[in-house]
């Protein structure tokens, strides 16, 4: 066993006192540190205190059996180097040790030569691993020291996640992040515009595989921000040559966001009522009547709402449309929509209501008009209404002459009242 001390250290777990003091011996004579226990829980126990680069092991041993024990360790660390010894051949112990995935096999009594090969073995393994632990902790001081936020996927796991990461996620580092049990998807709420329900790796998937190539867009929950607005990254990879590894990157592109939903939501939105337009409106309502759920329409306008202009200006006439959209507003679910249809008219789109509910929608609005104070008219200002229920199979175009035909009724009948189509 003479020569140079290789650079590592071994738990001798053995039974016997006589031979296992044998082997700590002639290991100790190659090796640079060299922990025993007596059985299998000892062994256990000294390997959680000692971390010892490689484990020689007796197949049997008191307490927690050699198999049993090896086990647990894998279950620890799936990578650890064992070496197993045998002191008579055991078809049945043999083959369950085999299934463990063992690295040497040594029968007793221990023959120096061949327990020194035996380490050798082990030794390399180990000092790739090392080598192996090095790089990966290069890579992530890179990754650490990258502007943006950025993990490493293998095979469908995330391995690391950096610095900047992991702080977005409410966590001083990944290793905090990992030990939490906490998941990358679990903070994923949309992906590339859909409600994210693609379960731990299905995001990666969907990222990796897209037929379409695109940068991906993915709303993250964000524990940080005390508005509770989820951030926005446009997310890449790629992957490292000669490997399955894979860095994602993901840039910020919430402000970009924010001024493309303000766009949008000025692109569909009439400006003096800030009521949703006619044009938004109908795209609307055509996906309501093709997804086939109950809902219903109300019409509305404005009584007389022409000699309010001729008597106190257009300026008031503005306000009076301003303020009966924030009242309509005031008195409807967060679900229905209004709507300016034009001029003076008004729509409310009403998702899941009957007829029996739009009644009372539409009565509350009329009451809520007529009992308004608007700025600028001194007398009372009223409104009429239709309303109908969607009949499935109708058009948009029967349906919307439908609500327009119950709010003439209602005109030439009165004013200031709610008729049905």
């Amino acid at each position: 066993m003479a020569g140079r001390k290789q650079g590592i250290s071994i738990l001798v777990v053995m039974q016997g006192e006589y031979e296992r003091e044998r082997i700590a011996g002639l290991l100790r004579k190659a090796v640079s540190a060299v922990f025993t226990a007596a059985d299998g829980r000892e062994g256990l126990r000294s390997y959680r205190d000692n971390h010892p680069d490689v484990v020689f092991t007796d197949i049997v041993l008191p307490v927690l059996d050699g198999p049993d024990m090896i086990a647990m360790i894998r279950g620890e660390d799936e990578d650890m180097p064992f070496i197993v010894a045998y002191d008579q051949y055991n078809p049945k112990a043999l083959l369950n040790v085999l299934e463990l995935n063992i690295d040497a096999f040594l029968r007793l009594p221990a023959d120096p030569s061949k327990l020194l090969d035996a380490v050798r073995r082990c030794a390399r393994a180990v000092y790739l691993r090392r080598k192996l632990a090095q790089a990966d902790r290069m890579l992530w001081n890179l990754l650490d020291a990258f502007p943006g936020m950025a993990l490493l996927e293998l095979k469908g796991q995330v391995v690391y996640a950096n610095q900047r990461m992991a702080a977005y996620l409410g966590y001083p580092s990944f290793d905090h992040f990992r030990a939490g049990g906490a998941r990358i998807a679990d903070r994923i709420l949309r992906l590339n515009g859909e409600e994210y329900t693609g379960g731990p790796s299905g995001w990666i998937t969907a990222i990796v595989e897209d037929q379409l190539d695109r940068d991906a867009v993915v709303h993250l929950d964000n524990p940080g921000n005390p508005s509770g607005r989820p951030g926005v990254f446009a997310v890449t990879f790629a992957t490292f040559q000669n490997t399955p590894l894979r860095l994602f990157s993901f840039q910020d592109i919430s402000e970009l966001e924010d001024e493309k939903d303000l766009l949008a939501d000025e692109a569909s939105t009439d400006p003096l009522t800030k009521a949703m337009n006619r044009r938004s409106f109908l795209r609307l309502l055509g996906t309501e009547i093709i997804v086939g759920r109950p809902f219903s329409l109300v019409m509305f306008d404005i009584d007389h709402f022409k000699s309010i202009n001729d008597e106190y200006g257009h300026d008031v006439g503005d306000a009076v449309l301003r303020e009966i959209s924030q009242l309509v507003r005031e008195n409807i679910r967060e679900t229905d929509r209004l709507v300016r249809w034009g001029g003076e008219e008004f729509m409310v789109l009403a998702p899941a209501s009957d007829m029996d509910r739009v009644r009372q929608v539409a009565e509350r609005l009329r009451q809520a008009v007529e009992d308004f104070s608007f700025s600028g008219v001194p007398r009372t200002v009223t409104s009429s209404f239709g309303i109908v229920e969607y009949v499935r199979g109708e058009s948009q175009d029967e349906f919307i002459k439908r609500v327009d035909e119950a709010l003439y009724r209602a005109k030439e009948t009165g004013r200031n009242r709610v008729m049905e189509g």
